[in-house]
């Protein structure tokens, strides 16, 4: 009896480590692209963070639990001087990092989750429907910012502008070369 429980309790302890090791397996997309280009990320409700990469590359990573059949729903096409990374279905409790080269434009376009965009220098044209958007720029590089929530909070502590509740925006002028536009229906924006 003792030696049945105990190979009991070992493949208990196998099955719950396998279980362990899939859930934080991690899977990669990547395709060769120029830096300055645009990039159009077309995404699916999430938890995201788009950062500077390679220069001559995007990079998509995710890991979850369901990592091993998540590369049949993300795609990444490129064309001469456009890249579009499309992700697709529900992707419970998956989390993505996807890399672009530092000097991009980005077109966005997101349901609902949780973006974090780090490190690119552009264009930045940013639609969600609901979630939290945290966004870094150097305000320096910018001629104008548009901001806008329906429901939620504004956070532009840069350039003194905090603002909660029902539509909310902001208009910022400068004088650099590179718009922001971030739209949001529900949630927060923070621009830092």
């Amino acid at each position: 009896m003792k030696r049945l429980m105990m190979a009991f309790i070992l493949v208990a302890l196998l099955v719950a480590q396998s279980d362990a090791q899939s859930s934080q397996n991690g899977e990669s997309l990547e395709r060769a692209f120029i830096s300055g280009g645009r990039v159009q990320l077309k995404l699916s409700s999430g938890d995201y963070k788009v950062r500077a990469g390679s220069d001559d590359r995007i990079v998509v990573r995710w890991m979850g639990r369901d990592a091993l059949d998540i590369d049949k729903h993300v795609k990444i096409t490129i064309s001469p001087t456009t890249a579009t990374v499309k992700t697709d279905g529900p992707l419970r409790d998956t989390k993505f990092i996807v890399e672009v080269p530092a000097r991009s434009d980005l077109h966005l376009e997101m349901r609902a989750g949780d973006l974090t965009v780090r490190g690119i220098e552009g264009n930045k044209d940013i639609h969600m429907t609901a979630g939290d958007l945290d966004i870094d720029v150097d305000l320096a590089n910018y001629s104008a910012v548009h901001a806008s929530v329906t429901i939620g909070d504004l956070d532009a502590r840069a350039i003194r502008i905090s603002k909660s509740g029902f539509k909310r925006s902001f208009d910022w002028q400068g004088n650099g070369t590179y718009y922001l536009r971030a739209t949001l229906f529900a949630g927060d924006i923070t621009i830092r």
